[in-house]
């Protein structure tokens, strides 16, 4: 899954840290880089990977899988910028817009788009991103629930003193137990839940959008489902 992936990035490199051989993250997916697939005998490995997934999507649907990296390119550099702010005096309205970006709202895009060859307008775009941002909140959040041992474990064991996490949110500004921050972060995906199908059912009656836009508005519910099936049965999140 895409959140699981993002969270196993390395988070130094996202905050523009340079790793011993003097590169970061940022290098490969920067504007021009992402958008090359030239390697050669210096190439460091994360621009060969990156390179061989743009080749292969080249292969299959060049105009999508150019759309796709794009937007996996600014999801990297948005991502970065997100865990650069503090989260001293976070709220959980604050919170949940960074977490909509560092969920994948954008590498999901790429992702749906080009696996299930879609085209949304450039004058749809903006629209299309506004619709499905709830679905994104849901995405983050249910991911933050059930991570959040683990990644509180994690932090512990690395000496931080902040989780970007909801739970770790809600429990400083609320001043209450986990427990209590756990059942307010439920209540909160069950509210973005019943906003987000609204959203569906009402874009899927309106023929004044794409068929492309209300068929990526669909596929994010349903991504939902898959997100929560794999936040619950992770190995890595009952690894505490």
């Amino acid at each position: 899954m895409v959140l699981d992936m993002v969270e196993t990035l390395d988070l130094d490199s996202l905050a523009g840290k340079k790793n011993t051989n003097g590169h970061n993250i940022l290098d490969t997916f920067n504007d021009d880089s992402a958008l090359s697939s030239k390697v050669d005998s210096s190439t460091r490995p994360e621009k060969r990977i990156q390179a061989q997934i743009l080749n292969e999507m080249m292969s299959i649907d060049p105009e999508r899988a150019l759309t796709s990296m794009k937007a996996w390119a600014r999801f990297v550099q948005l991502t970065a910028e997100t865990r650069l702010v503090s989260m001293k005096n976070l709220t959980l309205a604050e919170y949940i817009p960074m977490r909509v970006i560092d969920a994948g709202e954008l590498i999901w895009f790429g992702t749906l788009t080009f696996g299930m060859a879609l085209t949304i307008p450039d004058h749809e775009y903006e629209l299309c991103m506004e619709l499905a941002r709830p679905g994104y909140a849901v995405l983050g959040l249910t991911n933050d629930l059930y991570s959040w041992d683990k990644e509180y474990k994690d932090a512990k064991k690395m000496g931080q003193d902040s989780v970007f996490n909801a739970i770790w949110v809600i429990m400083r500004e609320q001043n209450c137990s986990e427990e209590e921050a756990k059942k307010i972060c439920g209540v909160e995906i069950r509210k973005y839940i019943v906003e987000y199908c609204r959203i569906v059912d009402e874009t899927k009656q309106r023929e004044d959008l794409s068929r492309d836009l209300r068929a990526y508005i669909e596929a994010v519910m349903f991504s939902i489902t898959g997100n929560l099936a794999w936040s619950i049965y992770c190995p890595r999140y009952h690894e505490v």
